[in-house]
């Protein structure tokens, strides 16, 4: 069974996020952060900034293009819409953040204020308003603006970044999976990126899905190799289960809530058959005797970095006696006294 433990540590080596972006990232959050502080309405809210997201997580894969500003509002009064929370932000934002050479660097989303940062070679920050919540069953949670094209664009959405954060800090420790969930997570969300592409769902969806899946019992090491084939089978079956049995998916930090999924429902279709494909593939290549097409199976699950600073490539390198097609290389031997040697490069040393 190939183990791959040298290409696996590569991949994600190669789809860590650059040091640039490390550094940027909470310097912007700052600064938006700062200014939302400052203003004295959003003050007199109760306003409380949170890094959440990906990047708190520790599960970003490269690029950082985007850094989120929770904006707990603690005494914000129930009958305040959610429209008028997030025109404050929009106003403090403009301001703070004005147009440079004519291009706006605010711009109002669907639930949130997106701010860019040219000079963080065009990382955004968004930032998001959002009121106390307790749930059905006693959960104290977070509600957040409803998407503008929802069946109901002036209510609420329920939400809980924070005890995400948590659930990923246990499921990653020592008691639990010792350090392999978060480097499995970037590689499904690696996955998903190279067979979807720009489709939604996005990672997020999949990080979720992971998470249940792991707390099945039927994610297991102990390898990379091991892990990352068990969980695409696992996720893709609670993906299969939400959107192509029409379960949903549960949010595993409110019980009885649902998580909303952006996406058609093709695309939701097409992310549960393709992560089901990869596990196919992946275990099939886990029982080969062939270790070159085995880690060109790997290669092609896992496919390229994004990057638009330098040169994308695969991320997963071939083993150096594998060629790019998955063939092993032919290595030609010379015994002393041969007649007829192989070429060789022209490179000495």
């Amino acid at each position: 069974m190939p183990e791959f433990t040298a290409q696996f540590d590569d991949a994600l080596k190669n789809i860590e996020p650059t040091k640039e972006d490390k550094q940027n990232a909470p310097l912007a959050h700052a600064e938006v952060s700062e200014a939302l502080a400052e203003d004295p309405v959003i003050k007199g809210w109760g306003f409380k900034s949170l890094l959440i997201g990906s990047y708190k997580r520790q599960v970003s894969i490269r690029r950082i293009k985007d850094v989120d500003v929770f904006g707990r509002l603690t005494e914000v009064d129930g009958g305040v819409l959610p429209s008028t929370l997030l025109s404050e932000f929009e106003r403090v934002l403009k301001k703070a953040f004005p147009a440079v050479d004519g291009k706006a660097r605010v711009r109002r989303q669907a639930r949130s204020l997106q701010v860019s940062f040219p000079e963080h070679d065009g990382l955004y920050v968004d930032a998001v308003p959002a009121r106390p919540w307790t749930s059905p069953t006693g959960v104290e949670a977070w509600q957040l603006p409803k998407r503008e094209d929802s069946d109901d664009p002036q209510g609420w959405q329920a939400t809980n970044p924070h005890e995400l954060t948590v659930l990923t800090s246990e499921l990653n420790d020592a008691d639990h999976f010792d350090g392999s969930y978060v480097p499995t997570i970037k590689l499904l969300r690696q996955t998903r990126r190279s067979l979807m592409g720009k489709r939604k769902p996005g990672g997020l969806t999949v990080e979720i899905a992971a998470l249940h899946a792991f707390r099945t019992g039927l994610v297991a090491g102990p390898t990379h190799a091991d892990y990352y084939t068990s969980a695409l089978r696992q996720t893709g079956n609670v993906l299969y289960n939400a959107f192509i049995v029409g379960l949903g998916l549960e949010d595993p930090t409110i019980p009885g809530e649902k998580v909303v999924v952006r996406g058609k429902d093709e695309d939701k279709y097409d992310l549960a058959n393709a992560f089901l494909d990869a596990a196919s593939k992946a275990e099939e290549a886990l029982g080969s005797s062939d270790r070159c097409a085995a880690a060109k199976t790997f290669r092609d699950l896992l496919g390229k970095a994004v990057d638009d600073v330098w040169d994308t490539d695969y991320v997963f390198p071939m083993p150096a006696d594998c060629n790019s097609d998955g063939t092993a290389k032919r290595f030609a031997t010379v015994t002393a006294g041969d007649r007829n040697v192989p070429a060789g490069n022209r490179r000495f040393g």
